[in-house]
């Protein structure tokens, strides 16, 4: 066996970089929050040949003085920190003291630098974490840090770099993350001579404008939720979503991390809302107690673990379920814009991609889902809505029918326009909100699970196995309303069914119930839906079936008076709104 030694400096300071410079991004991530830190309102981010020629970020911040421009090149130098017990509550995004240092270990690194009551500047340049060069120069007040030749002191890592096209995208990723969680700032991002990212610095909407896009912009809904644990941001309506998880951004304390439990509470909000595979996009923040918040858990400071983090999950998930429960659905504009352009080319609608859509045209790539948006225009939800008032939940106010188109769509008319309803998807919703509903009621009181007894009892055969489910579910299928029982080994006995569910067949509604529960495994809450959108989907009116006009306008009222009725429990949209402004966009007729 060999020796223990201590490794030299040069192989010491590799393995530091490593740890906190994983590839260009990181580089970009670490000097923009440096700047930030510094009091920035402005950053100019400047990536070349994929960030491995050059990366540059220049800052109108507080500037850091002649004396001190070699000690910031220096590990675990921080103007941030003085004493272990500051790591109890850091309220900066850097405070280790090893970034510069990192990065001027494997790569060459140049810093001009001059505090705003400074007569001139100064300039310090390293290479392989050693000095080379240092003196005087001529800059505005701010700091500008050139990286240029990342890795060349560590070869070996360059093999492990992606392509440059998707390096670039990495490293305007994390200027849109920067904009996102840091509005005030003024961020320009230029990846190989284009502009990727421009925010103004202003509210978060205006930077969500230049992440996002004009569009995709204005379907986000506010969430504010004040607390110890307080919950801001914007998250997408319902039916704007994504194909990943990606466009969602989590903000704790100022800081852009990653952490699967606030991603699911984002989520869990989103539940009956949302098609199966499909994510919301968006930034939540959250702001608490210092103290209450690990950030030291991670070299690249990615992740944080809280104190309480069951507290945290709560307060997100409510935070959006208020943003979300009093949605209201506005106009579509998409479709009958593209009906509109296939007659009439001249009137087909432009859209602005935004950051996700920039780094594609810089890349010359494809990150394809990222920006896709199949429903974009479909009976958005208005951003800000509570529901109250005589709207109603649905928020296009009182629905009158007007009747059904063969035996297939419904048309309505409000004071927001004409309606075209699904009546399947717009009565699946009504059951699944009643079954809820009846069964938050029997947690309360049993007397109140909403349950019919039929004239006949119904037998249906299955396998023992799931006779012996069945047995073993007694509890939960007496809170959905349901009164069944084993009948001999390979049948069971059903009593009664829910009140939501009585103009279903009890035969065919307990087989697609016994079908459901196969297999059915998961969280109390998340069964409860799949059972409850299972069986208001086998309960609603056929979508064919024709509806008297009396059964239209009931259909109409009650779903009007459902929280989040703008899509079913799979996350379809219910109705779509057509106003005088956009048939006369696509009728070719002039504007009032």
């Amino acid at each position: 066996m060999s020796p223990i030694r201590l490794l030299p400096a040069a192989v010491a300071d590799a393995i530091a970089a490593g740890e906190v410079v994983e590839r260009p991004a990181s580089v970009v991530k670490e000097l923009c929050e440096n700047a930030i830190d510094a009091g920035a309102r402005r950053l100019d981010i400047v990536v070349e040949g994929g960030g491995i020629e050059r990366c540059r970020v220049v800052d109108d911040g507080s500037g850091i003085p002649a004396t001190e421009l070699r000690l910031a090149l220096a590990r675990h130098a921080t103007s941030k920190i003085s004493e272990a017990g500051d790591l109890a509550a850091v309220a900066t995004l850097g405070f280790r003291g090893e970034a510069l240092a990192s990065i001027a270990a494997v790569a060459e690194v140049v810093i001009t630098s001059r505090p705003a009551g400074a007569a001139a500047g100064a300039r310090c340049r390293a290479r392989a974490a050693e000095v080379v060069e240092e003196g005087p120069a001529a800059c505005a007040p701010g700091t500008t840090v050139e990286v240029r030749d990342l890795f060349f002191a560590t070869p070996a890592r360059l093999r492990f770099m992606r392509a440059a096209r998707a390096e670039i995208t990495a490293a305007v990723r994390v200027a849109a993350d920067l904009a996102l969680s840091h509005p005030e700032v003024a961020i320009t991002c230029t990846a190989d001579g284009r502009v990727a990212v421009r925010t103004p610095g202003g509210t978060l909407r205006d930077a969500a404008r230049g992440v996002f896009g004009t569009a995709a912009a204005a379907r986000l809904l506010d969430v504010d939720a004040p607390g110890d644990v307080a919950v801001a941001g914007m998250i997408a309506a319902p039916l704007a979503h994504r194909a990943s998880r990606s466009a969602l951004v989590l903000v704790v304390n100022g800081r852009r991390v990653h952490n699967r439990a606030l991603t699911v509470a984002v989520e869990e909000a989103y539940r009956g809302l949302m098609p199966a595979g499909r994510h919301p996009y968006g930034v939540v923040i959250v702001t608490l107690d210092p103290e209450t918040v690990d950030v030291n858990v991670h070299p690249a400071k990615r992740e944080v673990r809280f104190r309480h983090e069951g507290a945290v999950f709560a307060a997100v998930q409510r935070a959006c379920w208020a943003a979300l429960r009093g949605l209201q659905t506005t106009v579509a504009e998409t479709p009958v814009a593209e009906m509109a352009a296939a007659a009439y080319p001249t009137l087909a609608f432009a859209e602005t991609a935004g950051a996700w859509g920039a780094a594609v045209a810089v890349a010359g790539g494809d990150i394809g889902s990222t920006i896709t948006d199949p429903t974009m225009g479909v009976g958005f939800p208005a951003d800000g809505a509570d529901g109250s008032g005589a709207r109603g939940a649905l928020g296009v106010g009182p629905l009158r029918a007007v009747g059904q188109a063969g035996s297939t769509w419904m048309v309505a008319e409000s004071p927001s326009g004409l309606v075209v309803v699904d009546p399947h998807a717009a009565h699946e919703k009504v059951l699944y909100a009643q079954l809820v509903a009846a069964w938050d009621a029997a947690g309360v009181d049993r007397a109140a699970s909403g349950s019919q007894l039929l004239l006949l009892p119904v037998t249906v055969d299955c396998e023992p196995a799931t006779v012996a489910r069945v047995e073993s579910e007694t509890e939960l299928l007496s809170r959905m309303g349901f009164a069944v029982e084993p009948f001999g080994p390979t049948s069971v006995c059903c009593r009664a069914i829910p009140v939501a569910c009585s103009a279903a067949d009890p035969a065919r509604l307990v087989a697609d119930l016994l079908d459901a529960l196969e297999g059915d495994a998961g969280p109390l809450p998340e069964r409860r839906h799949r059972l409850a959108a299972s069986l208001a989907c086998h309960s609603a009116v056929r979508f064919g079936d024709a509806l008297e006009p009396g059964e239209q306008q009931q259909l109409l009222d009650r779903l009007a008076e459902t929280p989040g009725a703008a899509t079913c429990p799979h996350g379809r949209p219910t109705v779509m709104i057509l106003d005088d402004a956009v048939l006369r966009r696509a009728f070719r007729r002039p504007a009032r």
